[in-house]
C-alpha cells in the first residue's frame, strides 16, 4: 500500500492480455476457444497446454486425460487418430460447447492467421519433461517453421526443461511458471533470460520490483475481474492471462516511478493490554446493554454501529431512537437529546459527535451534529450524488473547524462513494469518487485516512478491504474471499493509525459477528502482526450489527488506546503499544498527607483504567485534597 501511495501518474499504459487455454467460450484448448480468445475477447496472445501422442504427434490437452471435457482416454497412451475420434463437451458461463482435440500445428495456425503470440505451456509429457527433453525439438521445428520461433512464449513450471529451451533455442522467449517459487529466482531468471509468470495472490508489487530491477518484466495468471486486473496492474504486472476478461472495458493504468516505491521494513512488534472487556460470558454488560436477544425484552435490539468520544461509547437504537451510552463503569447517563431513527452514527477525528437522521435512504438527507464538550445539535441537511441504503457511515477532519472534515456514505447496490464536506458545522460540498471496482452492499463502508477525500479504504463485505488512492486501485489492503483469520472479512470493522512510524491497519477477523480483530503493518506488507479473540460468541442471532467497530486515541509516538463494540457480545478497550505499556504519571509521588482533608481517592491500574475502589493487582492511588493538590502511591490488592 506503501508503495502505491507513492506511485505517481505520468502516462498510461496496458499489459498483454492472453487468452487462458484459449478462452471460456469454447470446450478448453479447442479450436472453437481459440479463435473466441481473438474475435470474441481480443486478447493479444493465447495460451496452451502441450502434450505428446503415442505415435509422437504434438496435441493441446490440459490433463493427462480427457475425462475432465467428457473423453474417456488417456494422451501418452493414444494415437492422434484415437483423440481425434473423441467428442468434447464442456459447460461454461451456462452454455453447453463440443469440440475435439486441437494440434499443435492447428494451434499455430490460428495465431499465425489472427496475428497474435502463442503461449505454449509445456506439461510434464514423454520426451518433455525435466528429465528427457528428447521430443522438443519436434515441437521447436513446427514452430520455427510456422514462422512464429520471434514470437512464441515456452512457458513451464519445470526448470530443467526451461534451461534446455534457452541452452539450444535462444530465440524463444520464455516464461517461469509460478506460485510462490518466485522468492529467490530472481537470479536465476536473469541468468536464464527467463521472465516469471506468477499465479495472482503469490506477489505483490515488493515482488514484481525485485524482478524489474534486474531488467525483467513480470506476468501473471490467472485475472478475472476488474479488481484483480487494477490490483495486479498496480503492481507494475505486463502481461495477464484471463478466461473472460474483456480487455476492452479495462481502464489504462498509471506508470509506475519504481524510484519512488519504498523499500519493505521490518514488521513492528506490537504488543496489546486488555484494560477491560464486558460481555455475556463475564456476565458484566450494563443493563440494558444492546443485546439483540429477542428473549430479553428490555434489551435494545438494534443499536448497530457505535463510536466513541474520551472513552464512552455511543450508539443509536434504530428501533426506539435513543441515544445509547457506556463505558468501563456501566450505563452513562450522555445528556445528548435522544437519538435517531438510524444505525449510522460516527466521530470524526476531533470526536464531534456525528448522526444520520434520516433512516437509511431518505431524502433529503439530514446528519445531527454535536461540537465535542457541546450538547447543542447542529442539524445539516444535503442531497447525496448516488443515493441509495446505507446503513454505517464513517468521518474524518473537524466537521465545526474551518477546513472541515468528510463525511462518507457508500450506499448499496453503488459503485461510487459519496462525501459530505463539512465546514464550520455547515454542508460546503457533496462529492462523489470514482468509479470502484465492487459495488457496495448494506454492509459496506469506508474508513478514512488523513482526512483525504481522495484517499480511504473502502470494504465490501465478503469480499476484502480495498485502497482508494485519487482512483479506485483494486488493491486488496487485506483480506480476500477467505473465512479463515485472519484474512476473514464477513465482519464489518477497520482503523488505520500510526504506531512507531509505522502505519496499521486493523481490521475484523473474528468468527462471523463475534468481534476479534488483526492489526496489519503496511509498512512491513506483513498481513498479521497481531490477533485477538473474539469477543463473546454470539453469532447473528445476537448481533445484527454484523461489524466490530475500532477507535483508536493515540497517547504517545508508541501507545494507543484501542476501544472496540460489537452488538450482542460486548465492548472493549486495549492498549496497543511498542515496548514498555504506558503508565499514567500521577501529579506527585508521595503518601496521603494526614493533615489536609482529602476529597477523593481513585484508583488506576497499569493500562490506565480508573475506579473509584481497587483493581486486582498493582494499583496506582491518587488522593485529591480539599485545596487541590495530590499523592499517590503504589499499592498492592
Amino acid at each position: 500500500m506503501t508503495a502505491l501511495l507513492l506511485a505517481s501518474q505520468a502516462w498510461a499504459w496496458k499489459p498483454k492480455f492472453v487468452g487462458h487455454r484459449g478462452s471460456y467460450k469454447g470446450v478448453m484448448n479447442t479450436e472453437e476457444a481459440f479463435r473466441n480468445g481473438v474475435d470474441y475477447y481480443g486478447y493479444d496472445g493465447l495460451e496452451c497446454d502441450v502434450r505428446v501422442t503415442s505415435d509422437g504427434k504434438y496435441v493441446i490437452s490440459h490433463d493427462e486425460t480427457t475425462t475432465n471435457v467428457g473423453g474417456t482416454l488417456t494422451v501418452a497412451s493414444s494415437t492422434l487418430a484415437q483423440l481425434q475420434a473423441e467428442t468434447y463437451t464442456q459447460t461454461r458461463g451456462g452454455v453447453t460447447y463440443t469440440g475435439h482435440i486441437c494440434t499443435i500445428e492447428e494451434y499455430l495456425d490460428i495465431c499465425k492467421e489472427k496475428n497474435v503470440f502463442p503461449v505454449i505451456e509445456l506439461k510434464w509429457a514423454t520426451g518433455i519433461n525435466s528429465n528427457d527433453m528428447s521430443n522438443f525439438p519436434g515441437l521447436a521445428k513446427i514452430i520455427t517453421d510456422k514462422g512464429l520461433a520471434d514470437k512464441v512464449v515456452i512457458l513451464t513450471s519445470m526448470k530443467p526443461s526451461l534451461e534446455y529451451v534457452k541452452t539450444n533455442y535462444p530465440q524463444f522467449k520464455c516464461q517461469f511458471l509460478c506460485t510462490t517459487g518466485w522468492k529467490g529466482a530472481q537470479d536465476w531468471c536473469k541468468q536464464w533470460g527467463l521472465n516469471p509468470s506468477i499465479q495472482v495472490g503469490d506477489f505483490d508489487i515488493y515482488s514484481v520490483k525485485s524482478y524489474v530491477e534486474k531488467g525483467m518484466e513480470v506476468a501473471a495468471w490467472t485475472v478475472n475481474s476488474l479488481a484483480t486486473y487494477k490490483s495486479v496492474g498496480a503492481m507494475g504486472v505486463t502481461m495477464m492471462t484471463c478466461d473472460y476478461l474483456m480487455p476492452s472495458e479495462m481502464p489504462d493504468l498509471a506508470e509506475i516511478k519504481w524510484e519512488d516505491v519504498e523499500p519493505v521494513l521490518d514488521p513492528l512488534e506490537i504488543k496489546c493490554d486488555t484494560a477491560y472487556i464486558f460481555n455475556r460470558e463475564l456476565g458484566n454488560l450494563p443493563v440494558n446493554f444492546p443485546s439483540g436477544l429477542d428473549t430479553d425484552a428490555s434489551a435494545y435490539k438494534s443499536a448497530q454501529q457505535a463510536c466513541v468520544i474520551d472513552g464512552v461509547f455511543y450508539t443509536n437504537n434504530y428501533t426506539t431512537g435513543d441515544l445509547l451510552a457506556f463505558n468501563e463503569n456501566g450505563w452513562v447517563e450522555h445528556g445528548y437529546a435522544a437519538g435517531t431513527n438510524s444505525h449510522g452514527i460516527c466521530t470524526d477525528d476531533a470526536g464531534n459527535l456525528i448522526q444520520r437522521a434520516d433512516g437509511l435512504s431518505k431524502t433529503p438527507n439530514t446528519m445531527i451534529l454535536y461540537q465535542k464538550g457541546s450538547k447543542t445539535p447542529v442539524t445539516v441537511t444535503f442531497e447525496l450524488i448516488n443515493n441509495g441504503q446505507t446503513n454505517f457511515i464513517s468521518a474524518s477532519g473537524d466537521v465545526f473547524s474551518q477546513e472541515g472534515g468528510y463525511v462518507y456514505f457508500f450506499p448499496n447496490t453503488q459503485q461510487i462513494v459519496n462525501i459530505v464536506h463539512i465546514a464550520g458545522g455547515k454542508v460546503m460540498d457533496v462529492m462523489a469518487s470514482g468509479a470502484l471496482s465492487i459495488a457496495g452492499s448494506t454492509a459496506g463502508v469506508v474508513y478514512p485516512v488523513n482526512n483525504d477525500p481522495e484517499h480511504f479504504i473502502y470494504q465490501v463485505r465478503s469480499n476484502g478491504y480495498y485502497l482508494y488512492n485519487k482512483e479506485d486501485k483494486g488493491a486488496y489492503v487485506t483480506g480476500s474471499s477467505s473465512t479463515t483469520q485472519p484474512n476473514r472479512n464477513s465482519s464489518l470493522g477497520g482503523a488505520m493509525f500510526t504506531l512507531d512510524g509505522h502505519k496499521l491497519f486493523i481490521h475484523a477477523s473474528g468468527t462471523n459477528y463475534n468481534g476479534g480483530f488483526t492489526i496489519k503493518d503496511m509498512n512491513a506488507n506483513k498481513a498479521s502482526i497481531l490477533s485477538m479473540p473474539v469477543l463473546g460468541t454470539g453469532g447473528y442471532y445476537a448481533n445484527p450489527s454484523v461489524g466490530a467497530w475500532f477507535k483508536v486515541e493515540p497517547i504517545d509516538d508508541q501507545h494507543v488506546w484501542l476501544y472496540e463494540y460489537c452488538q450482542g457480545n460486548g465492548y472493549a478497550k486495549y492498549q496497543i503499544y511498542v515496548g514498555e505499556p504506558y503508565e499514567p504519571k500521577p501529579t506527585a509521588v508521595t503518601d496521603v498527607d494526614a493533615s489536609k482533608s482529602v476529597k477523593s481517592i481513585s484508583y488506576y491500574n497499569l493500562a490506565g483504567m480508573q475506579s473509584a475502589t481497587p483493581f486486582s493487582g498493582l494499583n496506582i492511588v491518587v488522593t485529591t485534597y480539599a485545596d487541590g493538590s495530590k499523592s499517590s502511591k503504589k499499592v498492592m490488592k
